[in-house]
Parts: C-alpha cells; sequence; structure tokens
C-alpha cells in the first residue's frame, strides 16, 4: 500500500515543536524550525463558504507570505494588510506552502464588478453638467506648414508594476513623466498642425475583474468612475501642453470595455466615455471602438487597437476596407504586449513589429507606454515603453521618430 499522507493542523505542529507564542500571539521560527514546519505540513487548506470552484484557483501572481524579519507566517488578514487587499471581500482562499519554495495564499473575491447595466447615454449627460469647458489651444506661429502625429498605446492607466525581473516599474506617476516627454519632443519639431492618436487599453481595468485575480497588477483604488475621472485628468494635463494641437483620434481596447466579460462589452465603453469627458473639455475628438481613418498630408492613417478580427486581415484588405487609393497608407496597431502573450514560443521569436514595408504601405506595431506584467515576464516576454512621431516628407512619404523611454 502507498504512503497515506495526513493533514495536521497549525497547533499541533506547533506543539510538536515545543513552541510558545509571544506576548503578540505570533510564533517566531528560526530557519531550521521552519523547514521542519514545512516537513510536518505537506498540505493546510482553508475555506471560507464560497460557491467557487476549484478552478477559480488560477495561478497568476507570486506574493510571498513569508516574513523574514520576524520568522513567522503571515495570517490571511496580515497578507491582505501587507499588499493592500480587502480582506473583508474575501469569498475564499488557500494557503500554499510550498509556493515557490515560500508559502503563499491564492485568493479569490467576491464578485463585485461595477454594474454595468447602466445607459452609457445616460452617464454622458450626467457628466455634461458636471464637465466644465477649460482647455485653451496653445497657438505658436510655425515657420513650416508640416502636420505631425504622435502616437500614444497601450497606456493602461491605473495599473501598478513593480519588483519583476525584467519588466521595468509601472504606475500613474510612470505615465505621467511618459506622456509629458513625448508631449516636449513633440513640440521641439516645427509643426503647424499636431495631432494625437490614442490606441487603446486607455486605463487597466473599469471594474477591476478584466481576468481573474486583475488586482495583482493593478492600483484597487483605480476602476469604476474614479479611473474615469482621474484618466481624462491625466490626458487633459498632456495634451493642453501641446502647442497647435488639431484633433486627437481614440480607438478602443480590450481593457477598455466596461463590463466583466468581453462578450457583454466589444466597443471600450470605457475608452468612449474618455473621449466625450476630453470633448467637453474642448478638444477636437474622435472615437471609434475599433478603427480610424485619418489623412494628413497626403498620408492615410489606419489606426488600430490589434485585438479584433480586423488585424487578422492581410495589410492589403485593410487598406482596401479603410485606406485611401493613390496615397501612402500607414497601418499602426497597438496591443503588443498582450499579443505576444498569446503567442508560442517558436510564433514570439518570428513576431515581427514592422509586418510590410512596401511602396505604398506599411504597417508598424506601436512600442506601449506599459510593458508588462508578472504574466508576460514568465512567458521571456518584455519591451521597451515610448511612442511615435509621425510627419509626411517632401515625397509623401512618413518620416517617424520611434521614441524610447
Amino acid at each position: 500500500m502507498g504512503n497515506k499522507q495526513i493533514t495536521i493542523t497549525d497547533e499541533e505542529i506547533l506543539r510538536k515543536l515545543n513552541l510558545q507564542p509571544n506576548k503578540s500571539n505570533k510564533y517566531r521560527l528560526n530557519t531550521e524550525l521552519a523547514e521542519l514546519y514545512k516537513k510536518l505540513k505537506p498540505i493546510q487548506e482553508v475555506k471560507n463558504t464560497s460557491t467557487t470552484s476549484a478552478n477559480d484557483y488560477k495561478e497568476t501572481f507570486f506574493l510571498s507570505a513569508w516574513c523574514p524579519k520576524t520568522n513567522t507566517i503571515l495570517t490571511i488578514k496580515q497578507y491582505c494588510v501587507k499588499y493592500n487587499l480587502p480582506y473583508e471581500d474575501i469569498s475564499s482562499f488557500k494557503f500554499l506552502p510550498y509556493h515557490y519554495k515560500e508559502p503563499s495564499y491564492n485568493i479569490v473575491f467576491k464578485d463585485k464588478q461595477i454594474d454595468n447595466e447602466f445607459d452609457v447615454e445616460e452617464l454622458k449627460e450626467n457628466l455634461k453638467n458636471e464637465i466644465k469647458k477649460t482647455y485653451k489651444p496653445k497657438k505658436q506661429k510655425e515657420l513650416s506648414d508640416r502636420e505631425g502625429v504622435l502616437k500614444w498605446a497601450d497606456l493602461h492607466f491605473g495599473a501598478m508594476i513593480e519588483g519583476l525581473v525584467k519588466t521595468r516599474d509601472f504606475n500613474t506617476q510612470i505615465l505621467k513623466d511618459g506622456l509629458l516627454t513625448s508631449v516636449e519632443d513633440f513640440n521641439n519639431i516645427r509643426f503647424a498642425k499636431r495631432h494625437v492618436h490614442i490606441q487603446g487599453d486607455l486605463i487597466e481595468s473599469f471594474t477591476g475583474l478584466n481576468h481573474i485575480n486583475s488586482w495583482h497588477s493593478m492600483d484597487s483604488k483605480m476602476i469604476g468612475a474614479t479611473v474615469i475621472k482621474l484618466c481624462t485628468k491625466l490626458l487633459d494635463e498632456a495634451l493642453s501642453k501641446i502647442n497647435n494641437l488639431e484633433t486627437v483620434k481614440i480607438i478602443g481596447g480590450n481593457h477598455d470595455r466596461i463590463s466583466k466579460d468581453n462578450k457583454e462589452d466589444v466597443k471600450g465603453g470605457a475608452a468612449e466615455i474618455i473621449a466625450y469627458c476630453l470633448e467637453l473639455i474642448g478638444y477636437n475628438v474622435e472615437f471609434h471602438p475599433y478603427i480610424i481613418s485619418h489623412e494628413v498630408q497626403g498620408i492615410c492613417y489606419i489606426n488600430l487597437h490589434g485585438d479584433k478580427k480586423v488585424s487578422s486581415k492581410t495589410s492589403e484588405e485593410i487598406v482596401s476596407l479603410y485606406g485611401a487609393n493613390g496615397k501612402y497608407n500607414f497601418i499602426t496597431e497597438a496591443h503588443l504586449h498582450s499579443a505576444i502573450e498569446k503567442l508560442t514560443a517558436i510564433q514570439r521569436s518570428k513576431y515581427k513589429v514592422i509586418q510590410d514595408d512596401k511602396l505604398m504601405l506599411r504597417r508598424l506595431t506601436l512600442k506601449p507606454f506599459f510593458t508588462g506584467n508578472y504574466y508576460s515576464e514568465t512567458l521571456g516576454y518584455n519591451t521597451n515603453a515610448g511612442y511615435s512621431i509621425i510627419w509626411a516628407n517632401n515625397k509623401g512619404r512618413p518620416k517617424m521618430l520611434d521614441n524610447t523611454i
């Protein structure tokens, strides 16, 4: 007969180790005792009353429950306090004694997604009464008659990444610094008119439930109306500093949905509301859920996020549907960090940022501001953050500054 594995309680283990709690009711374990604890306790599972299935415990991130300063294992409540997690919203949890050689918890939270039954048009009407027109265009006379386009992709406002090995840290301040850097560079080139294309994933999450355990990589306060208002405020702060700004074009991304399920909202409702807020502030804004074609000085920019079915078409098919005959067609897409995650290792090694570069056509994947998270790093993928500034040369062909930040 095989060996039978027995589950025992913490109290039984600690009695076997002849340990007594201190005044704070905590047990201190040195390295030797900690190893013995692990051997004595191969399995521990604590589960509150819940209707969730075992499939809810999908592992997406590692947060250690071990406290090296005190040689103790954090309780679930202490764990939540340390990592700023809503302890009162826990539906169920598991203790993982051998998680990456350190103990951890895997947690399922109660479904507290934002009510997505509200009417977007009704919300717009409410915003109309709340938001005032404050934008004052910055006009600057230029000797040049050129027009420039500034490309922003994958802003993921509200995301918060820190402490990974290869992926750089990311938060609201880092995003703000990147946007303002791009604006400064944009203003340093003489353009009589300037345009900004924002190509999806303006926010990390509207509901906080885009994916299981989304909370691992985002500021928990940045959901719902808060993320809409603060993202609008940040974009206004950056856009208001652009000289001779003519238009702002915004495409919805998969992270911009206002529902938990991408089958419920495929139109990037959060991006639409942010675009509307910017319009109320005074910007000349155009929004579309998945594609905007914009002709600037002989170049037809075809703007996509990259997550919709249209991006699976060939460049020639996209141009025939959405481009301009006799013009230079420049297809730009975002979604790079998400697209790469879905590819096999072989597909990732063959992935090209510039997919097509022909006489009258180019297709380019833009640099993101948000470069990745724990999941993308475990796949061995990372990328540089950046933005692009594009304009037409005297032959009607694009010149581009593809800047890394």
